[in-house]
């Protein structure tokens, strides 16, 4: 994301003005998870699917667009071969939130990917990724200690899943042939 914590709290903003019930990194992890499934959602779904994941009855329009952005520009960073790609997360917050953040992007990840709907046998290596990030998923974030030492193992676990969903998009998401953008989420 161009500035990590202004995306953050760009988004959460705007969930907490509608009144929606989800982290901006379990949204953004949302969208990487579809996308790296090799669905290309389209406008009117992405609506459904954003006020499913936010319990939203209607989604304000200014949030709708703000998600839209935040999703293309995901695919870019996916897309891109400078792997530039960033995970949208807490920072500059204590260990405790950011293990949360952390946490909360890997549940988005995994719910995206399978409303993704991956079609095809998954490589191995995608799998043990899948199997890593749930494992993530799953952290009690209130067992994270301050400190130094935690600090770095939190640092390499954020690095460590960037490399997995960057790898986990290369081996199954979709090439566009001949101008197609991939399928579509139905």
């Amino acid at each position: 994301m161009t500035s990590n914590l202004s995306e953050f709290d760009k988004l959460a903003n705007g969930i907490l003005a509608a009144g929606g019930h989800t982290s901006p990194s379990e949204l953004h992890g949302f969208v990487c998870g579809v996308l790296a499934a090799g669905a290309r959602p389209d406008r009117g779904r992405w609506q459904d699917e954003l006020g499913q994941l936010l319990d939203l009855d209607a989604v304000p329009a200014d949030l709708s667009a703000e998600f839209q952005r935040v999703a293309d520009e995901s695919l870019a960073q996916l897309e891109d071969r400078n792997f530039d790609f960033q995970l949208l997360l807490s920072e500059d917050t204590g260990i405790t939130e950011r293990t949360l953040s952390l946490a909360q992007w890997c549940q988005g990840f995994l719910h995206g990917f399978g409303v993704g709907g991956f079609q095809g046998d998954l490589p191995p290596t995608s799998k043990e990724a899948l199997d890593d990030i749930s494992a993530i998923s799953q952290v009690d974030a209130d067992t994270a200690t301050e400190g130094e030492e935690t600090e770095n193992q939190l640092l390499q676990v954020e690095e460590f899943l960037r490399v997995a969903v960057m790898n986990i998009f290369t081996e199954t998401a979709p090439r566009p042939a001949g101008g197609s953008k991939g399928a579509t989420l139905h």
